[in-house]
């Protein structure tokens, strides 16, 4: 008999055994109803994360939700922060700059007017760029529609390292940097790794020291078929971050709980963990992949 929990995005099945424990033994829990205890920990190969409720900021300019673990968030270790920004049309960022920081922003849905320094680049749904550290920066919806993008901090934000307003004004730096814009993630190194399953490097500092990269995680897009499966593996020393864009996938690992990630969410799985994603959807599903340190030939191991 399998149980099946339901939570923000995410889906977790749990054996009759595993229940019955926690009946027995609970530690923690939420409204859900899905407890997790010391015991359930061994069991979560794969763990599922979820957008927050959400905050203005910006003088109410700009809704922000981050990404966090659902469950036992102490065990996801991440050198970047990461999460999803909406901003109404004709709505922006003010002018500011993140100190010794880098940001990379996807867009997933609307256009993006993005200042970096002296240059502004436009960017739409399935594009992105990287603006390198402490950049005078801004990000415009300049579309009819709302724009939502991804965004990785790297270090992970802090509100101290967030300098706008009369703050800039404060501070002694000048910086004349060029973002890095990617307008198609298909024309990245291209990885087989099966019939139902493309994947593309787009940013990556191991494999494409050219791009000069200001991050030492690396980026990839892929695209999983209807039905399709992924050949099983781990990445020695690297954790893996699965952030879904479009469609609905699960990803499983062996003696884990299957975890169902849809738009919006994802799913983190520690360096050195064996697991395998299947597009349980009906159409195909976009994914974003981001390996921290960076993902090399070297580390991919199938299972």
């Amino acid at each position: 008999m399998v149980l099946i929990c339901i939570t923000a995005g995410c889906t977790t099945q749990i054996s009759q055994e595993e229940a019955e424990y926690e009946n027995a033994d609970k530690i923690s829990g939420d409204d859900s109803g899905c407890d997790y205890s010391e015991y359930h920990r061994t069991f979560m190969a794969v763990y599922p994360m979820s957008q927050d409720e959400g905050r203005l900021c910006y003088d109410s300019q700009v809704n922000f939700r981050e990404l966090k673990g659902e469950y036992h968030p102490e065990d996801i270790v991440m050198s970047y922060s990461i999460g999803y920004m909406t901003i109404s049309p004709g709505n922006m960022t003010p002018l500011h700059r993140q100190m010794n920081r880098s940001e990379y922003i996807f867009v997933t849905k609307g256009t993006a007017e993005i200042l970096c320094d002296s240059t502004t680049v436009s960017i739409k749904a399935g594009e992105s760029v990287i603006l390198p550290k402490n950049v005078l920066q801004s990000v415009k919806s300049s579309g009819n529609e709302e724009l939502v993008y991804i965004t990785l901090i790297d270090p992970a934000y802090s509100g101290k390292s967030e300098i706008t307003g009369d703050k800039l004004l404060n501070i002694d730096v000048t910086t004349n940097e060029v973002p890095i814009v990617i307008e198609n993630p298909k024309k990245g190194i291209e990885w087989d790794i099966g019939s139902d399953m493309m994947i593309y490097s787009i940013a990556n500092p191991a494999l494409m020291p050219y791009m000069n990269l200001p991050f030492e995680y690396s980026v990839a897009y892929a695209e999983l078929l209807p039905g399709g499966v992924a050949e099983e593996n781990y990445l020695r020393g690297s954790s893996e971050l699965i952030c879904v864009i479009e469609g609905e996938i699960e990803v499983y690992a062996p003696g884990g709980i299957p975890v169902s990630v849809t738009a919006g969410n994802a799913a983190y799985i520690p360096a050195n963990q064996s697991k395998g994603y299947r597009n349980s959807g009906e159409k195909t599903a976009k994914i974003l992949s981001i390996t921290d340190p960076a993902w090399t030939p070297e580390i991919w191991e199938s299972v």
